[in-house]
């Protein structure tokens, strides 16, 4: 896999199609667990979370380079939290009257859902605070990437951060701990 993973970045198609096989059943769980903590009707389904976070890694434009299978699998935890955060931040804007005025009522309805900006604005909430935990913390704000938004078990969120399982728990529940402090704050 990580043949595949510098030929994939290096440009060529093949490898790209083979990685592609090879990752997806992965990526594709990956993106369903974390969706499924969305609300539901979320507007953003598994398999285009999976092609848009593959795209960022080894697309064309700016393609990143791998060391190993775990680190492609981090990126794409990682990779997967933007674009939602992204989606997020559109469907706010949305809210707020940005975008195009010709909607019909069903999409009006959806967009001034309540619900949904308070679930756009809590993941909002989260990304900031992961982003102040990175600058101090970053193991564990790592650790919370990995586990929320990845949707990754203790041991696999081990393997891929190259610590042991009770560092991995022990970092979660610190990690949880000021995010919460942080979070409450606001």
């Amino acid at each position: 896999m990580t043949l595949l993973l510098r030929q994939a970045t290096q440009g060529d198609d093949s490898a790209r199609g083979q990685l592609l096989q090879a990752v997806y059943d992965k990526l594709h769980r990956l993106a369903e667990g974390r969706l499924r903590a969305e609300q539901p009707g979320h507007s953003l389904q598994a398999t285009l979370l999976v092609h848009d976070a593959y795209l960022q890694l080894v697309g064309d434009e700016n393609p990143i380079e791998f060391s190993d299978r775990n680190h492609f699998y981090v990126m794409a935890a990682k990779a997967m939290r933007r674009i939602l955060v992204d989606h997020a931040r559109g469907r706010r804007a949305q809210k707020r009257g940005g975008g195009n005025w010709r909607r019909s009522s069903a999409q009006i309805e959806n967009i001034a859902s309540s619900k949904k900006t308070a679930q756009d604005d809590e993941l909002l909430a989260l990304h900031a605070a992961l982003k102040r935990l990175a600058e101090i913390e970053p193991r564990q704000a790592s650790v919370v990437e990995l586990r929320h938004f990845g949707g990754y078990s203790v041991e696999e969120t081990a393997e891929l951060a190259g610590v042991s399982p009770r560092t991995v728990k022990s970092d979660f529940a610190a990690a949880k701990a000021w995010l919460f402090r942080e979070l409450s704050d606001r």
